[in-house]
């Protein structure tokens, strides 16, 4: 090709705009910062919300146990006022029938301890699978933040491999940008010292 062909060529090629390429390095650079915040904020709404649900089931459990634990006790004191009751009643009676209201109390006795032996082993059942719900909430809310942080990183990955693809575009004249734009796509923390 001779001089004259080439330099057509060259005239033909717009010229790059002036800022045109730093915009897009700006451009990619806040759709990056803006999908760290996006991703932390999903992460930290998340923790809340596994902190939030613990703290509710263990109220809501404890606060059943105590109710249940207490009906367990009333029912109770009231099975024993009621075998006193009973065996005062009793002693009025001949000897007799004594025996046998005595042995009538210690039934009623008897069925409200295995009553309340059952209720409080419904109770604790209860506390068992709430405190189990809890935890499988907490271990889904989890793996939903490890899935989120991995969208995240590939997320991040993506625009770095387009920010790749951009600097490969630049043309050479602009290589010099190359470092930065990189670094400029790099999380801080990894960024070089730029003194």
């Amino acid at each position: 090709m001779d001089e004259s062909a080439r330099s057509k060529e060259t005239t033909a090629e717009p010229a790059p705009e002036p800022g045109g390429y730093s915009a897009v390095g700006e451009r990619v650079t806040g759709i990056l910062e803006a999908a760290e915040q996006a991703a932390e904020k999903i992460r930290d709404d998340a923790l809340h919300k596994a902190a939030e649900l613990e703290r509710q089931g263990r109220a809501d459990a404890e606060r059943l146990k105590n109710k249940l634990t207490e009906d367990a006790r009333n029912l109770r004191a009231e099975a024993e006022e009621y075998a006193r009751d009973m065996r005062l009643a009793v002693e009025a009676y001949a000897t007799q029938h004594r025996r046998q209201a005595e042995e009538e109390g210690r039934t009623v006795v008897a069925d409200a301890e295995r009553q309340a032996a059952t209720m409080k082993e419904a109770a604790e059942q209860m506390v068992r699978r709430v405190e189990a719900d809890v935890r499988t909430r907490q271990e889904r809310l989890r793996a939903e933040v490890r899935l989120l942080e991995q969208r995240k990183r590939e997320a991040v990955e993506r625009l770095r491999e387009i920010a790749a693809v951009v600097q490969d575009v630049l043309p050479s004249r602009e290589r010099g940008r190359e470092e930065s734009l990189v670094s400029d796509l790099q999380p801080e923390q990894a960024r070089p010292n730029r003194s």
